[in-house]
């Protein structure tokens, strides 16, 4: 709906890097924060009453994303999370659609430590989003132990709030060994806050808000920014994204069948599941689906995802974008000669990340009068050919050929067999640990692996050529 995203259009600025987070589990995390640090700063509030909302607001969701690689984008900074969302440039006033006429702030989640509450026991507070008590509500504790000696494991608690809107449990462990999740589950959203582990002397009061339910994205004040970060390797293309979407309004929007389109021949997508139900995944052959609960605040979406690459000079490919993009950057490290093109952006820019590595970087922010941006076409010129190098290289393969028959026929010693085998094993061991780390791709990996295992082959064959016949009767 144009008119909506023209009002609340912000200029956000595109600086967020593509920062690692912990695969935490749905149910609750592995490196939960410590009770004191998951408080929110409501020391103040009247034992027994909901816990007030924090001085400064991140959002009900922050950061809620995936991991990727570090150091993909060398002069990206991470925002300031304690900082308000960015304002409307335009002066609209957005309007927050189900009530209120100011642009929302949400409240922030937390729990933090009550001594009037037995040790062991949790009160989850249940609220709206202006903080009324939400009675009778289903609550689900997710429970994570985590255990040197048991490993993981998880379960769930279900309880119901009571009139005021409080589900209480009691006789909790507390320890490094265990964390707490609470959430609330609807029959398309979830609400949770950050996994925390109970304190040893005291009790714990959580402040959960549930907020109402949209799928139409115009009935949400949602908008987007992206970075698509692409980088030409070996036999393949690799691309990183990274969406971050904004909810300034009161409803929580759950995307229903929305699909980001890819190129058909996309393969080999990673993503990483993180500590919401935030996330997306692959459509064969049409692209990712966005699916999970975007409560107000902020949320990442990060994966990555191949084409295959037969070493033309040029390659174009589109990306799709998700609804109400306000910001998108392209970064590709560059060679000398390589150029970066993407229609409707301005000319890249070239940076050097400090250790020599070029890098051609370019970003639109849509203005209010521009079309909506449903996807960026990314085309890089200038990359090497095989041309004569292939040619070169064959003859020199073809002559480490002529070599190795030569070299062969004159039977090496038991020795020299021995000190090769440790050679290949060492070779295989670094193209493992480079196939790993995404520096070789899989055709070239295979090739050299099958190569790499028939000259292994070769030296016990010639092992057993050189055993005396005798002494191969008796082994048999």
């Amino acid at each position: 709906m144009p008119s909506d995203r023209h009002r609340l259009f912000p200029r956000i600025a595109l600086t967020f890097a593509l920062t690692t987070s912990s695969a935490l589990a749905a149910d609750a995390g592995t490196k939960a924060p410590t009770a004191k640090s998951a408080a929110p700063s409501s020391a103040s509030a009247a034992p027994g009453s909901p816990i007030a909302p924090p001085s400064t607001s991140a959002g009900h969701a922050t950061n809620h994303g995936v991991g990727a690689p570090t150091g993909a984008v060398a002069d990206a900074t991470d925002e300031d999370e304690s900082a308000p969302p960015p304002a409307d440039p335009h002066g609209h006033g957005a309007q927050a659609h189900g009530g209120g006429s100011e642009m929302f702030q949400a409240p922030e989640d937390g729990a933090m430590d009550d001594p009037t509450l037995p040790a062991g026991t949790l009160d989850i507070h249940v609220v709206d989003p202006s903080g009324k008590p939400l009675p009778n509500t289903p609550v689900t504790l997710g429970i994570l132990y985590n255990s040197v000696a048991k490993g993981d494991s998880r379960k769930r608690v279900s309880v119901t709030a009571n009139e005021r809107g409080v589900a209480r449990l009691e006789h909790l462990e507390s320890g490094s060994s265990v964390a707490y999740r609470p959430m609330v589950l609807t029959d398309t959203a979830t609400f949770s806050m950050m996994p925390f582990r109970m304190p040893d002397r005291t009790g714990m009061r959580a402040l959960l808000h549930v907020y109402p339910v949209v799928e139409d994205i115009a009935s949400a004040l949602v908008v987007a920014q992206s970075i698509v970060y692409t980088e030409v390797k070996d036999d393949r293309i690799q691309v990183q994204q990274a969406f971050k979407i904004y909810n300034f309004g009161k409803n929580a929007w759950v995307p229903k069948d929305l699909v980001v389109a890819l190129p058909e021949t996309f393969t080999a997508f990673t993503t990483q599941q993180g500590m919401s139900d935030v996330g997306v995944d692959a459509v064969p052959k049409k692209g990712v689906r966005i699916h999970g609960t975007f409560g107000p605040g902020q949320h990442m979406i990060e994966f990555r995802w191949q084409l295959p690459y037969s070493g033309e000079p040029e390659v174009r490919f589109d990306v799709g974008m998700p609804p109400h993009m306000a910001a998108a950057r392209v970064i590709a490290p560059a060679s000398k000669d390589m150029t970066l093109d993407v229609p409707g952006f301005p000319p890249p820019q070239s940076s050097s990340d400090g250790m020599g590595q070029r890098s051609l970087i370019t970003e639109k922010q849509l203005r209010k009068d521009e079309a909506a941006l449903t996807s960026v076409a990314v085309v890089i010129r200038g990359l090497p050919t095989e041309g004569l190098g292939k040619f070169v290289a064959t003859i020199l393969a073809a002559g480490g050929l002529v070599l190795g028959l030569v070299l062969g026929s004159q039977k090496p010693g038991k020795g020299d067999r021995k000190a090769e085998r440790t050679r290949l094993l060492a070779e295989i061991e670094d193209l493992e640990r480079a196939r790993q780390s995404g520096d070789v791709g899989p055709n070239t990996y295979e090739k050299a692996r099958r190569q790499l295992l028939d000259s292994l082959a070769r030296t016990f064959a010639a092992d057993d050529a050189a055993t005396p016949t005798v002494l191969r009767r008796r082994a048999s």
